[in-house]
């Protein structure tokens, strides 16, 4: 495995093995043998070379409206300045972040707009931890390709702290924002170290929504403090916000993952819950205190991978009457959209 900044650590991993060399205790890889630390540091980067890639057509487009266009995907930073105690990103970065030149980011936005791509995704774990650097990408971006629409990933609490740079993001083309909300019990935002309340996430839908950014907002319905109870609230809580069509089957059957030097490792209560390392998943396993979540969770995951993409209501209903049979109560009317319109997204659902 080779992780964090790999770019100078895959270029030597590759000398070593066509020299036929032992990679065990390289830098930054591991192996089933050995153990080493990832490079967190500053390396020299280059504009990506695309050329041998498979063409935009291969992967998930930009949905909007009933138009499907390309699609093309670029990072203006890596790594996090957040350290949310569930993220996969902690153990590798812990709490730092790395901006890439906003002249590479621009060159690789223009080869892939030159390949055909109407849309660019910014897949930076946070895209406003740096907001200045962010804001200088978008506004070239519109400058030079006013056609093309973006989508980026950000905190609640950022879309809060910059609530006024959105009505800008908007008119530079961000059609929707990823913004990782999680859960509607403030008991397990705070055990997550999310950095938000239930109150500040609807401050955010309604930040977005004023300026024309569809929000789409991603959960993890399923860990250890997670009651059934919760799970119904958050049901609810989606119905309440009018974010069913925003939100895939597959965001309602999302697990705790606990990868290897996970920051929940660190805490004293963990030991309750915890269970084997399974490496082949690259998590520890764990059970609820309430067989029933683990139920659930099962019977979730199989309706979710059944769901039509096309009907995020049917998919919705369907999980939502699951949830309330196993709590022994009658669901709520399932909900019929009148007159919706799809919110824009990509063709593959973003899920951590």
């Amino acid at each position: 495995m080779v992780a964090g900044e790999v770019e100078e650590t895959l270029v030597e991993l590759a000398r070593v093995v066509i020299a036929g060399g032992a990679v065990a205790h390289m830098a930054g890889v591991t192996t089933s043998t050995a153990v080493t630390a990832p490079v967190v540091r500053r390396v020299a980067l280059s504009v990506p070379e695309r050329r041998g890639l498979a063409p935009l057509d291969r992967y998930a487009r930009y949905l909007e409206k009933g138009v499907a266009r390309l699609a093309g995907y670029v990072e203006a930073t890596r790594g996090c300045l957040h350290t949310c105690r569930h993220c996969p990103v902690v153990p590798i970065y812990n709490g730092r972040f790395f901006a890439v030149p906003a002249e590479l980011v621009m060159a690789d936005i223009r080869q892939q707009v030159a390949a055909g791509a109407e849309h660019i995704t910014f897949g930076d774990p946070d895209f406003l931890n740096g907001p200045g650097h962010a804001m200088k990408i978008v506004r070239q971006l519109h400058a030079e390709f006013p056609l093309v629409t973006f989508d980026f990933t950000t905190k609640v609490e950022h879309v809060l702290e910059h609530a006024a740079l959105m009505p800008e993001l908007a008119a530079c083309g961000a059609t929707f924002a990823v913004s990782a909300f999680e859960a509607t019990s403030n008991l397990v935002l705070a055990r997550l170290h999310k950095g938000h309340t239930v109150a500040d996430m609807g401050a955010a839908l309604k930040v977005l929504r004023q300026v024309g950014i569809a929000p789409q907002p991603t959960w993890m319905p399923f860990t250890p403090w997670t009651s059934l109870e919760d799970y119904l609230d958050l049901l609810l809580w989606i119905r309440e916000q009018d974010l069913i069509a925003h939100v895939p089957g597959v965001q309602l059957s999302i697990r705790m993952l606990v990868p290897p030097d996970s920051a929940l490792l660190a805490e004293a209560e963990t030991a309750a819950w915890l269970g084997e390392l399974d490496a082949r998943n690259f998590t520890y396993r764990w059970a609820h205190a309430d067989p029933r979540m683990d139920a659930l969770h099962a019977e979730v995951t199989r309706l979710a991978e059944l769901a039509d993409d096309e009907d995020p209501y049917g998919a919705f209903a369907v999980i939502e009457a699951a949830a309330y049979f196993v709590a022994g109560r009658r669901p709520p009317p399932a909900m019929v959209p009148v007159g919706a319109v799809a919110p824009p997204r990509l063709s593959e659902h973003w899920f951590c």
